[in-house]
C-alpha cells in the first residue's frame, strides 16, 4: 500500500494530468489501490463500501476470482482481432447471451460500450423502418455520444454536445408513480399515457427506446404501463429498444429486468457490467430480420474484445452458480425494510427493484417537496467521510442511488443504514 506522502503525490498527478468531465465533490476523486467484493481501498489505505459497485459495473462485485481466472487465462490465447473475424470467446458469449433473451431476438452486435450499444440500436431501427424518429421516456438517460445524447432528457447532458443535436427524437411520460398528479396508485388507469398515440403518429416514428426499469431514480413502472405502451407501439408497427445496460445481468432479481414484464422487444442493449469489469463491452440484440436489413459499415475497433468476452461469460456463470440474482431481490427487499424502519421525516420513497434503485429525499413527506441541494449534499458528503460510495440521481437530483455489487449481504447494507440514520439527524441538526 502507498504511504501517505506517495498518496499525496499520486492525487497531484491525478489533478495535473487526467481529465475528469465534471467538477468532483469534497473527498473526490478516490485513486483506487486495490478493490475486492463490495469494498475498495484508497492509495492512502482508507476502506469504502462501494454502494456504485464502480459505476454499475461489477455486478459479481471488485475483482471476482472466477471472472479473473477467465480473464487471465484468455490473456494468454487471443486478446483482439479484426472485426471482419471472431474469436472463440466472442462465440460463446453470444450463444449464452441470446438463450438468455427472449426468442424476439436472435443475433448479437458487439461494441465498446452501452453508448455504442444504443447508437447501433437506433441505427438498425431506423435502417429497418426506413424512418428517422425516436421516442424516449422523460428522464431517460442512454448514453453521452451525439447520437445517444439525442434520446437524453436532462438538457444539462445534452448541452455538453456543443452544439444544437438533431430533432428526431422527443420524450413520452414515464410512470414516476410517487409523484402521479392523477391519484394514488390504487386508483391508477395509466392516464400518464392519454396522447401518446397522437405523440407517436404526429412523426416519423421508427421505435421507442427505453429501460425495463429507469435507472435514473429507479422509476419501476407498473404492469399496466407497460401493456398499454406495448399494445400501443405494436398496433403501430413500431420497434420497441430496451435498454438492459444497467438493468441486466441480475441488477434487478432478474437475469434481465424485461423478465419482471414479460416483454419481447425487437432490439436490446447491454453494456456497463457485460464484461464482468473486464476492459469494455456492449451488445446490441436484434431479431433476424432486422439484422437482415442493417449495415454497420464498419464495427468499433476493439468491438468484442476477447479477454472481455471470457470474463463475461465467467460473469454469467457466477451469477447463475452463486445465485446472484436472488441475492439482489432479497438484499432489496432487505434494503427497503431497513431505510423504512428508521421512520425519517426526510425519507420520501424507497425504490428498489432487486438491487436497482434508491432512496428519494423530501423536505415535507406530506407535500413531497424535494429536500433542498445543500442538504442533499450534506449527506452525501458525510456518507462520504464515513467510508460509502454513493451518488446522487433522480429527476430532481434528490435520490441516494443506492446499487451495491449483487454479492452485498445484509450485513453491509447495515453498517450504511445506520451511517444514514445518524447522518440525516446530524445533517437536519446543522451539525
Amino acid at each position: 500500500m502507498s504511504t501517505l506522502s506517495d498518496s499525496d503525490a499520486i492525487l497531484a498527478k491525478d489533478t495535473k494530468y487526467v481529465m475528469r468531465p465534471w467538477p468532483h465533490p469534497p473527498g473526490e476523486p478516490v485513486i483506487v489501490a486495490k478493490a475486492s467484493g463490495c469494498t475498495i481501498t484508497d492509495v492512502a489505505g482508507k476502506e469504502y463500501l462501494d454502494f456504485t459497485a464502480g459505476y454499475f459495473v461489477n455486478n459479481a462485485g471488485h475483482c471476482h476470482p472466477r471472472v479473473v481466472e477467465a480473464a487471465t487465462k484468455q490473456l494468454h490465447q487471443v486478446l483482439q482481432v479484426s472485426g471482419k473475424h471472431g474469436t472463440v470467446a466472442v462465440v460463446k458469449l453470444a450463444e449464452r447471451l441470446v438463450n438468455l433473451l427472449p426468442g424476439s431476438v436472435n443475433k448479437a452486435f458487439f461494441s465498446t460500450g452501452g453508448s455504442e450499444a444504443n447508437e447501433f440500436a437506433m441505427k438498425i431501427a431506423r435502417q429497418a423502418q426506413k424512418k428517422t424518429d425516436i421516442a424516449y421516456l422523460d428522464n431517460a438517460y442512454h448514453g453521452l455520444t451525439l447520437g445517444a445524447l439525442e434520446a437524453c432528457s436532462s438538457e444539462k447532458y445534452r448541452e455538453t454536445a456543443g452544439v444544437p443535436l438533431p430533432n428526431h427524437t422527443f420524450a413520452l411520460p414515464n410512470a414516476y408513480c410517487y409523484r402521479c398528479k392523477f391519484g394514488p396508485a390504487a386508483t391508477c388507469k395509466v392516464e400518464c399515457l392519454d396522447g401518446v398515440e397522437a405523440k407517436l403518429d404526429a412523426r416519423p416514428t421508427a421505435a421507442i427506446l427505453a429501460e425495463p426499469i429507469q435507472s435514473v431514480g429507479g422509476i419501476a413502472p407498473p404492469q399496466k404501463w407497460w401493456d398499454r405502451l406495448d399494445r400501443i407501439r405494436k398496433s403501430r408497427g413500431i420497434l420497441l429498444i430496451l435498454d438492459e445496460i444497467q438493468t441486466g445481468l441480475g441488477r434487478t432479481g432478474k437475469m434481465f429486468a424485461l423478465e419482471h414484464y414479460g416483454l419481447e422487444p425487437e432490439i436490446i442493449s447491454a453494456g456497463k457490467g457485460l464484461s464482468g469489469g473486464v476492459g469494455s463491452l456492449g451488445c446490441t440484440f436484434a431479431s433476424d430480420a432486422l439484422v437482415a436489413k442493417f449495415f454497420g459499415g464498419t464495427t468499433p475497433t476493439s468491438g468484442g474484445n476477447a479477454v472481455s468476452a471470457a470474463a463475461g461469460y465467467a460473469l454469467i456463470d457466477t451469477i447463475v452458480d452463486e445465485k446472484l440474482c436472488e441475492n439482489a431481490a432479497a438484499m432489496g427487499r432487505y434494503f427497503t425494510e431497513a431505510v423504512a424502519a428508521l421512520e425519517d421525516p426526510w425519507v420520501g420513497d424507497i425504490r428498489f427493484t432487486g438491487l436497482l434503485g434508491g432512496v428519494e429525499l423530501v423536505k415535507d413527506r406530506s407535500s413531497k417537496e424535494v429536500l433542498g441541494k445543500a442538504q442533499i449534499s450534506g449527506i452525501r458528503d458525510r456518507l462520504h467521510e464515513e467510508g460509502f460510495l454513493i451518488t446522487i440521481s433522480g429527476t430532481y437530483s434528490n435520490v441516494l442511488r443506492l446499487q451495491p455489487p449483487l454479492t452485498i449481504t445484509s450485513g453491509q447494507i447495515d453498517q450504511l443504514v445506520t451511517a444514514l440514520r445518524n447522518t440525516l439527524i446530524a445533517v437536519r441538526k446543522g451539525v
